[in-house]
């Protein structure tokens, strides 16, 4: 799999082989405990498997620290993220990480009015509406 250079440092293209399937645009959010935050984004049918942890491994190997989130995104046709959710990458998105999540999106220009953030405690939230 290659990596792709990006504007942002804190993002993370990967494009791998290109396998048979649907395709869109997805990514893993990560946010450490200290809020920093970065993003590995790919075309799902390029992604082996074609799931958000593979994206994640493939991006950044594994966590720096247990208290490390990862969240799986899918983004609309404009590059904002769509849904946020727990996904494969397996960490529950609970209502007390939103405003991480929040800020995390701001910051990485993923926001949108049509952001929503699946929660596992709650019902969703679209946090920008």
């Amino acid at each position: 799999m290659a990596r792709k250079p990006v504007l942002d440092p804190r993002i993370t293209w990967i494009e791998g082989e290109q396998h048979v399937g649907p395709n869109e645009l997805i990514g893993v959010l990560e946010v450490r405990e200290d809020g920093t935050c970065r993003a590995a984004i790919a075309e799902r049918a390029r992604i082996d498997g074609r799931c958000h942890i593979r994206l994640a491994r493939a991006a950044w190997d594994s966590k720096d620290a247990l208290t490390t989130r990862w969240w799986s995104l899918v983004f609309d046709g404009s590059g904002k993220a769509f849904t946020v959710r727990n996904g494969s990458c397996g960490d529950a998105l609970l209502a007390a990480d939103v405003p991480r999540v929040m800020a995390a999106l701001e910051s990485l220009r993923f926001a949108s009015p049509g952001t929503m953030l699946a929660l596992d405690d709650a019902s969703a939230v679209f946090p920008w509406r």
